[in-house]
């Protein structure tokens, strides 16, 4: 029994190992790691993705082998008939089949290096011979080089990264158009299209996935790894060519994309708001960390990433081992040991706390002879979660972000677009004493009952996580608030019961410009999102600005009473039952 010649001495694909690894081979916690080696999403996933995954349908059953609902979505997405795009399980999937379906036994594949290793790696795998073009000093593409290497090599397929991995460089849409007019067959990696600076809402007027309809030399692929947050489900998918279709089915392993991927990345798609604030974080957080790594006086950061990650050339001391110092601290980046990249790092972009956690060691680094026997940095605190939550929540109508600390001081900042609306929410800061931020923006050109329903919501839902297991809490509250000539009365009961009872005689329709059956549509909404009991009445009042005024001041003093932390209680659930529903 023998293995195949080609495949005896492979050289392997080096990944990237998991925090729990990490964690236990360095004995530091896993909170305290500073991850910044595989261009994962520090903020993770969207809501809604964590919310399918943990509410499965049927994970006893084998997955739709077409991925139908996922590719439907996508569809709508990209502006690509779902029979022009396949799911996968990561983009990496799709790298494999398409050099099985295109690439014959001593086939050749052009390859614009440095770029991402698995380029080479499966061209290997699949008998194929890998013909590297060395791109320019600044890392862009040697037009004339790619044209002649075409012409005299013949290569099946030509793989470029768009944003180029590891030096972030995105060349421009008519250097990518030269390279696409070109007599071979041109995939695209789109993986990090996202995150480019001139593409629009989450990289989208930068793609050339909408041109594989017209095309037969163009295939795209692109990932849910990093903009989505979904790296550790695998999940990806590509645009191909009308010719490639049946023999793609035809090749493609038949359930490639597990049942909890696919519903999470359907979900992803339904969060597209959500998903490109934590985008745009990242992207400003890129734009920090260079100009702080360009500070250190043995570093070279690469200008112009269009990534999530910089690439930096280390000057003083062999990448290696700067790397090795930041392990022992617990900071992980990816270095580079050999050819063009020999004596890089490539850091990932993290939280803002990462990057002064890295830039703050790469200073006390500084000396090489000290740098060995530097003193292990402290061990940070797991994260203080207080009593606070932080709530974003997408719809086809709006998109909203609420944060609330229910140990604040009445901080408060509003901006839902309706002037007397945030004049009410400010209310529930001020005196609850509550740290309240909420923004919101949708179709206010239609009317305002989406935003207000949809806030309504959000904020309960945020009431809701920051109370936790709620042990401890006083529960109820009766509170009376007069605002001149109207009395408020509201009754309150966090006993995870949802209900309300809302009785106001309102002596007008509209409040502040809005129909005074929004603001009890608020308090139903509130309620039931936050699974409490809640009775307001308003038994008499002449003005609805102050009937408004009043239920939100009411409410404000009824949930800073209710949430309070009673120290006798210590720490019990306040349920004779000992739970709360």
């Amino acid at each position: 029994m023998n293995i195949k010649e080609r495949l005896r001495n492979l050289p392997p694909y080096q990944p990237i190992e998991p925090f729990e690894i990490l964690s236990e081979r360095l004995g530091r916690p896993i909170h305290d790691l500073v991850k910044l080696n595989a261009n994962e999403n520090p903020y993770g996933p969207a809501p809604e993705a964590l919310a399918a995954l943990s509410n499965l349908s049927f994970p006893n059953i084998y997955p739709d082998p077409e991925s139908r609902i996922l590719r439907s979505t996508l569809a709508d997405y990209t502006g690509v008939p779902m029979e022009f795009l396949v799911a996968s399980a990561g983009a990496d999937e799709l790298l494999d089949l398409i050099l099985r379906l295109v690439l014959e036994p001593g086939g050749k594949v052009l390859n614009l290096v440095p770029t991402f290793g698995m380029y080479a790696f499966d061209t290997l795998l699949n008998g194929g011979e890998i013909v590297n073009i060395e791109r320019n000093p600044d890392f862009s593409i040697p037009f004339d080089q790619v044209s002649a290497a075409i012409e005299t090599e013949s290569p099946a397929v030509l793989f470029l990264t768009t944003p180029n991995n590891p030096d972030g460089t995105l060349p421009s849409r008519e250097e990518i158009q030269r390279i696409i007019d070109l007599p071979v067959l041109v995939v695209l990696d789109e993986a990090y299209i996202e995150f480019c600076d001139d593409g629009g809402f989450l990289g989208q007027e930068r793609s050339f996935i909408q041109d594989v309809k017209e095309r037969e030399n163009l295939i795209v692929l692109r990932t849910f790894s990093k903009w989505a947050g979904l790296a550790g489900l695998r999940v990806g998918y590509g645009a191909f060519p009308r010719w490639m279709h049946s023999a793609l089915w035809n090749c493609k392993q038949p359930y490639n994309v597990n049942v909890a991927a696919q519903q999470a990345a359907t979900a992803s798609l339904g969060s597209l708001p959500f998903l490109a604030v934590n985008v745009e974080k990242i992207k400003a957080e890129r734009q920090r960390m260079y100009q702080r790594l360009a500070e250190i006086p043995y570093l070279d950061p690469v200008p112009g990433s269009q990534s999530n990650y910089i690439l930096c050339r280390v000057n003083d001391r062999p990448a290696a081992t700067l790397n090795a110092d930041l392990i022992r601290q617990g900071i992980f980046t990816r270095y580079y040991n050999s050819g063009r990249l020999k004596d890089y790092l490539r850091i990932s972009i993290g939280k803002p706390e990462d990057t002064d956690i890295l830039i703050d060691m790469l200073y006390a680094l500084g000396n090489p002879a000290l740098a060995a026997g530097s003193a292990l940095r402290p061990v940070r605190p797991a994260p203080d979660r207080g009593r606070k939550a932080s709530v974003q929540r997408a719809t086809q109508e709006t998109f909203i972000e609420a944060s609330i600390n229910l140990d604040g001081s009445g901080a408060c900042q509003v901006n839902t677009g309706i002037p007397f609306f945030d004049h009410m929410l400010t209310q529930i800061a001020v005196h609850g004493l509550f740290d309240l931020a909420v923004n919101a923006s949708g179709d206010l050109e239609v009317d305002v009952h989406h935003a207000i329903e949809d806030v309504a919501l959000t904020l309960g839902n945020a009431f809701l996580k920051a109370l936790g297991d709620r042990k401890g809490i006083v529960r109820m509250a009766d509170v009376r608030v007069p605002m001149d000539e109207t009395l408020a009365e509201l009754t309150l009961d966090l006993s995870g019961r949802p209900y309300a009872v809302v009785h106001i005689n309102w002596t007008a329709e509209h409040a502040g410009g809005i129909p005074v059956s929004m603001f009890t549509h608020f308090f139903e909404s509130f309620a039931g999102e936050l699974r409490c009991n809640l009775h307001l009445s308003i038994p008499y009042g002449r003005d609805t600005h102050h009937q408004a005024e009043a239920a939100f001041k009411a409410l404000a003093r009824a949930l800073s009473t209710a949430t309070r932390i009673d120290p006798r209680r210590q720490g019990a659930i306040p349920s004779s039952k000992g739970e709360l529903f």
